[in-house]
């Protein structure tokens, strides 16, 4: 015998005014498990400008009146706790990690209007702790390096480890391109190439305080991952492309780049160097997308690029169903609009089109004109392309 079919239950319509009830509901109820009492006062009023949108639905009005006398108390209670929190962690702080962490709660109270004044007052004296300590830590630094230097400097005076303990001397006095210079002679022994980097983290950031952004962009390219040079240096390029006028070169990724055309949000750029030289496609396929070297451009060369850099490129095609183009060369429409600009290499590159030959790709010549080559030739460079959103 078959089995009778269970009944399908439909699933339950709410109206609209119920939604907002129920999401109102579950944001209130929430709080229960929420540690920090600032999100518990933010959640209690949403909940609470959320029952007051009902206009009076099922018993809105006194759960908002609710939620809300609810978030004034945890304010309260919460403001109150992080005061007495922060005034223990000051009596117990001894190094600059704990005079801020002091100072965070002493402003998570203030900020809920809990003793604003002694909330300011203490916080002054936990940034005059942290004072303190940074100088005390610094004091310690120098002296250590100090004598690490002298007695490195008698034992390995003709070694490596004598620049190198040399450039931690200097860099501990602020000397950084003098560090810097140590540091290289060491031939990056040991932590010189670490300390490197940060001399030019420091040297950046005075340039960058200057305005003198190419400056400080080409320092903290050369200080690579040290502390948070790379969003520096990418808040600087936007700025600078942003500002760029066609003709004028632009630092991005690893190199730098000729600003072809702008708009109010976006640029283009185009290399200013050749690339190694490559085949168009290596089966010897003229079609641009799909072809080895769009690929190696989008999945190689885009890695010369940080994440950051990459998130303000503007896809300009799709190389499959699921890849977008996100590097690319020029065209014959876009060389011819922009040869004027484009600054030349006394070298041939290649660009997008199918040439008039089956297997032929244009490209162009030393001489500057266009031609064409069977795409599988090895003896062309390239001059890669992308759009960049500034704005």
């Amino acid at each position: 015998m078959a089995k009778a079919k269970r009944p399908v239950r439909k699933k339950e319509k709410l109206s609209k005014e119920e939604n907002l009830y129920r999401s109102a509901a579950s944001l209130m109820e929430a709080v229960d498990c929420i540690s920090r009492f600032e999100r518990v006062v933010y959640s209690l009023n949403d909940a609470a400008n959320k029952f007051d949108k009902l206009d009076g639905y099922k018993d809105s009005a006194r759960l908002g009146e609710k939620c809300r006398r609810d978030a004034e108390e945890a304010a309260r209670k919460g403001a109150q706790e992080a005061y007495i929190t922060a005034v223990d962690k000051l009596g117990r702080a001894k190094d600059k990690s704990s005079f801020a962490d002091a100072a965070e709660d002493f402003k998570r109270a203030k900020k809920f209007g809990y003793n604003p004044e002694e909330c300011n007052n203490n916080i002054q004296i936990c940034k005059n702790g942290i004072k303190r300590a940074e100088t005390k830590a610094m004091l310690k630094r120098q002296g250590i390096v100090l004598c690490v230097i002298i007695i490195l400097a008698v034992v390995f005076v003709n070694t490596p480890f004598y620049p190198l303990v040399k450039g931690i001397y200097y860099q501990s006095r602020g000397e950084y391109k003098a560090a810097i210079g140590l540091y290289k002679k060491s031939g990056g022994v040991l932590v010189g190439n670490g300390n490197m980097k940060e001399c030019y983290y420091y040297i950046a950031e005075k340039y960058n305080k200057e305005g003198s952004y190419v400056k400080a962009l080409a320092n903290y390219k050369k200080a690579k991952n040290k502390f948070d040079a790379v969003e520096k240096a990418f808040v600087i390029e936007k700025k600078l492309i942003a500002e760029a006028l066609p003709g004028d070169i632009a630092i991005y990724g690893s190199g730098e780049w000729v600003v072809l055309s702008k708009t109010k949000r976006q640029a283009l750029l185009f290399a200013k160097k050749d690339l190694p030289k490559k085949k168009f496609d290596k089966d010897g396929k003229s079609v641009w997308y799909g072809s080895s070297l769009c690929n190696w451009l989008n999945t190689e060369f885009i890695k010369e690029f940080s994440p950051e850099e990459r998130s303000i490129i503007a896809g300009q095609g799709m190389i499959n169903e699921k890849d977008r183009e996100i590097i690319s060369i020029l065209d014959k429409v876009q060389y011819e609009k922009y040869k004027d600009i484009i600054k030349g290499t006394n070298k041939s590159y290649w660009l997008k089109d199918s040439g008039s030959s089956d297997g032929n790709v244009c490209y162009v010549k030393e001489d500057a004109s266009i031609s064409e080559a069977p795409s599988d030739e090895d003896n062309i460079s390239v001059r890669s392309s992308l759009w960049v959103v500034f704005g």
